[in-house]
């Protein structure tokens, strides 16, 4: 077969079932049906042009005599008309009659009759006898010969109307076109019986082996035909059997031989991001809406920055009263609420465009869920909800992860516990759903006796701006953005999240418990032992059972000797029996009249004294009068461990000491509370600062100062939205003076800004900015940043960076800098991850060379996803996206559960041919950072 025939084949589809059927049956029939119709119109068309001869010739033979006549009478008398109108008139009574005519030898009209009768007439043939027909308009005209006189020969003419051929005509067509549609239906009957017969279940067959993959092969095949197509369905299902089966042993001795490599490379490896930025971003409507929230933002941050910073100063203070000292951290938890509802508004924004990411660092984790119950436990002092806090022996104390994010998710669960709880307890748990080398799968659970939920409201509870019932928002508040915003950071921790009924559990229990697992990453050698106080001795009291439980599951830890009561006078009764000395602890609920209880207490025991209560129910004056010990309620590891050991609790917060003398800074910001407040908190640490309200006032210091060559500031704190000239314009402008003066350093600029948006980073590092920071600004922030870019760190860093040949490097093949980022400024780690990086090229270009030959694309993406979760750790910025694209590329058979074709295939090749000259573009840069840093 020619390659023409072949494309018009393969063109008309006549390789399939359908194809063929319609070439065979339809097409022959259609012509066949087409040739008869033509001959039938053409036999009838002929058939009725006879008859109208046939009606012609008897008209004109029957009136043949009396037309000699009239010519005759007419030749002798010229003006004689009226016998000839008589039989012509006879003539138009006859059916389908238009006109009628006498014709001499010359053609002349001698007499007519009808419609347009003087219209011109058709000259006769001297050498016939009968003439027509003879087309006009729409009608055939038809003339006899008729002796005139022994010489002439005149003619009698007659025209005939057509409309009944037409008429004749258009019967046998609609005849043929209802012949015609009878038998397409007839086809269209047997064509649908065959289809069901044989051409469905052959399209099953063939969905069915579509849907087939790897997870798909031990599914049942439905078997629903009959025949030989059911024998060979059935065959196919016991092929598929034994297939799965052979890939069964096959998954077997592929895991374990992965499981021997996988245990090497997961102390460097970190699971990746479940969920990618949405590709289509610049709509017109997420532009403005990200426009309007950085404004928003801006907007609220800049006073909150100025409230929090006052705050900050007066509780640093150590001549405040307890009323004042309670009176500013009502006023900071406010502060830091609002901020919070701010935050649930961005966040939310930020997910939904695709901007989130998550930052990995180390962090205590029972530290983390500690403050953030400390944190709430005034809201649930005030409505006397217990709390209290399960954490298990075998979970780690520090893992690797966003601790922000983490405590977002938690405290949207603990408040809506807290929020839909009238009275009872809440108790959060953490347990391991899963560990495994250099990472482990985390559950946390949030148990409240609350109102519920109803059916109706469960499948609400995860979308956005909803609550439970209309009241809710009116009656606890809230923007219904909490739960919405938890989901999706769980995602972006590789978690679930989910909600239980409590009374599903227990008939006899109320409320609900929400649940949501986390993975983290883990120092396999970061190990805490538990201490020894095998020789202190504690007597507990404690009204509220989970409480209770904690409290002996942490003793027994510790080896403590441990003795509870279980009612206050059986307390009394063990106060008789108990030595009272240093190693000899009472702990002991907070009751509603603690002086009462103290007193009591105190007339039997004289020992050491703890009251275990809410910050805010304990009176400092009261503990103070009967020398007992505060320990705050949740109970947390660490306060147990400083009773038990009598250390005093640390009031103040303490930072890393940082000494800043001979430092000196620029601070920009129109807004002058908020310099205020900067200038305090460098002046605690020592750090002198200059003002600029406006971009042009900067300016003209720096241009001054590099004038006179004064000494340089050491920084610049840069806000980003002003008046006139932004903060992003003004650093532009500093880059350029720095370029007009020789050999000038290079002024490290920190943008300190109230926007908050996941891009706003990238955008002001482009402008030439060196760092980022929202507000409100704390002093920890701040410590952190002149510890990197000032003169202690700042220059070495920079002479170290500038000493890699990077000048000749595209930043967007290797950015070096974005590499110590990623490796927490750690020079080395970030060579090895580079190195490891490199030494995987090999292996996995090969990997998948083989794997697109064998077109085993399931298996090309999980390379793929390797390969782009490796770049994550390395400032590879092209590598990352053209293996990310090439992942997503390979996903759509997944996705869509397509079949790969030749075009796929073809197009799989070029990205790969794409991602080996990323590749090569990498290796050739990062040979000469290891070449520089070995020579080093």
């Amino acid at each position: 077969m020619s390659n023409i025939n072949k494309k018009l084949f393969k063109r008309l589809h006549l390789n399939h079932a359908y194809g063929q059927l319609i070439a065979l049956i339809f097409v022959p029939i259609m012509v066949l049906a087409c040739v008869g119709a033509a001959l039938v119109l053409t036999e009838t068309s002929d058939a009725a042009k006879a008859q109208q001869r046939q009606m012609a010739i008897a008209i004109l033979t029957r009136f043949q005599t009396q037309a000699e006549q009239a010519i005759t009478l007419l030749n002798y008398y010229p003006l004689h008309y009226d016998h000839g109108r008589t039989f012509m008139q006879t003539m138009m009574n006859n059916k389908h009659v238009i006109r009628t005519a006498i014709l001499d030898d010359k053609g002349v009209n001698r007499l007519s009759l009808g419609d347009q009768a003087q219209a011109p007439w058709p000259k006769p043939s001297p050498n016939t006898s009968f003439l027509g027909p003879i087309e006009h308009q729409n009608s055939h005209i038809y003339g006899m010969a008729i002796h005139q006189s022994p010489n002439k020969t005149a003619w009698l003419m007659v025209e005939l109307d057509n409309q009944p051929l037409q008429i004749a005509r258009y019967r046998v067509l609609i005849v043929l076109v209802a012949t015609g549609l009878l038998t397409l239906l007839l086809l269209l009957l047997c064509l649908n019986f065959y289809s069901r017969r044989w051409i469905a279940p052959m399209y099953e067959i063939r969905m069915q082996l579509q849907r087939l993959n790897a997870d798909t092969l031990d599914q049942h095949m439905v078997i629903n035909s009959t025949g030989e197509l059911r024998l060979l369905q059935r065959d196919i299902a016991n092929v598929v059997k034994r297939l799965h089966y052979s890939f069964l042993e096959l998954k077997e001795h592929t895991e374990q031989t992965e499981d021997d490599l996988r245990r090497t490379l997961d102390t460097l490896e970190v699971q990746n991001i479940t969920y990618r930025q949405a590709r289509d971003q610049a709509i017109q409507a997420n532009q403005s809406k990200s426009v309007f929230l950085a404004n928003i933002s801006h907007e609220l941050r800049t006073p909150l920055n100025s409230i929090d910073g006052f705050i900050h100063l007066l509780l640093r203070q150590g001549n405040l009263s307890t009323e004042q000292n309670l009176y500013l951290q009502t006023i900071r938890k406010s502060s830091a609420h609002l901020l919070a509802l701010i935050n649930d508004v961005l966040d939310f924004s930020k997910i939904d465009a695709g901007k989130l990411e998550l930052e990995t660092a180390p962090f205590d984790l029972e530290e983390a869920i500690f403050d953030v119950m400390d944190m709430l436990s005034p809201l649930a002092a005030q409505k006397q909800i217990a709390m209290a806090f399960y954490y298990a022996d075998n979970i780690p104390q520090h893992v690797i992860g966003d601790a922000l994010r983490f405590k977002q998710i938690l405290t949207n669960l603990i408040s809506n516990a807290i929020k839909f709880t009238p009275d009872g307890e809440i108790i959060v748990r953490v347990r391991m759903e899963d560990d495994d080398i250099g990472q482990c799968l985390l559950h946390f659970s949030v148990q409240d006796s609350g109102i519920g939920l109803s059916g109706t409201d469960r499948k609400k509870l995860f979308e956005s701006f909803s609550q439970g019932d209309a009241s809710v928002t009116r009656q606890f508040g809230g923007t219904g953005l909490g739960l919405a915003i938890s989901k999706q950071l769980v995602h972006l921790m590789q978690g679930h999240i989910g909600f239980e009924d409590n009374q599903e559990r227990a008939p006899t229990e109320k409320g609900s418990t929400f649940w949501f697992t986390a993975m983290f990453s883990v120092n396999e050698e970061d190990y805490t032992p538990h201490p020894d106080f095998s020789q202190i001795q504690v007597l507990s009291y404690l009204s509220h059972p989970a409480t209770a439980n904690v409290l002996r599951h942490y003793l027994e830890n510790y080896h403590v000797q441990h003795r509870e009561s279980s009612s206050i006078l059986e307390l009394f009764s063990d106060l008789n029996h108990l030595d009272a000395n240093e190693n000899t602890w009472l702990i002991v609920d907070h009751s509603g009249d603690s002086a009462a209880l103290l007193r009591e207490i105190r007339h039997r025991y004289r020992g050491n004294l703890a009251v275990y209560g809410y910050q805010m129910q304990l009176e400092p004056n009261v503990l103070s009068d009967y020398q007992a010990r505060a320990l705050y309620q949740p109970l947390s590891r660490s306060a147990l461990i400083a009773l038990l050991s009598q250390q005093e609790p640390v009031v103040v917060e303490e930072f890393e000491q940082f000494n800043g003398q001979g430092l000196h800074v620029l601070a920009v910001d129109d807004h002058l509370p908020n310099l205020i407040v900067l200038e305090a908190l460098l002046a605690e640490l020592n750090v002198k600062m200059t003002r600029a309200l406006s971009g042009q006032e900067a300016l003209s210091i720096l241009e001054q100062q590099m004038q006179q060559g004064q000494p340089r500031f050491d920084l610049v704190f840069m806000d980003i939205q002003m008046p006139v000239m932004s903060g992003l314009d003004t650093t532009r402008a500093i880059r350029s003076l720095e370029s007009t003066f020789d050999h000038a350093q290079r002024l490290p600029v920190v943008a300190l800004t109230a926007h908050a948006l996941a891009d706003e980073k990238q955008r002001l590092l482009q402008g030439g900015m060196d760092d980022y920071v929202t507000k409100p600004i704390q002093i920890e922030q701040i410590i952190q940043i002149l510890t990197q870019w000032t003169k202690q760190s700042f220059e070495h860093n920079q002479l170290k960076i500038e000493n890699k040949p990077l000048g000749s490097i595209d930043p967007q093949i290797l950015n070096w800098q974005q590499s110590l980022q990623l490796a927490a400024n750690k020079p080395d780690l970030a060579l090895d991850l580079l190195k490891m990086l490199l030494e995987s090229f090999d292996k996995d270009l090969s990997e998948m060379q083989e794997l697109i030959e064998v077109e085993d694309f399931p298996q090309l993406e999980h390379v793929l996803h390797r390969l782009y979760g490796a770049t994550r750790y390395v400032g590879t910025p092209t590598l990352q996206q053209v293996s990310g694209d090439f992942e997503q590329f390979v996903s759509i058979l997944r996705k869509e559960q397509r079949i790969a074709d030749q075009s796929f295939i073809d197009d799989a090749l070029v990205n790969f041919e794409a991602l080996k000259a990323a590749i090569e573009d990498v290796r050739h840069a990062a040979q000469q950072v290891l070449n520089q840093a070995a020579l080093e």
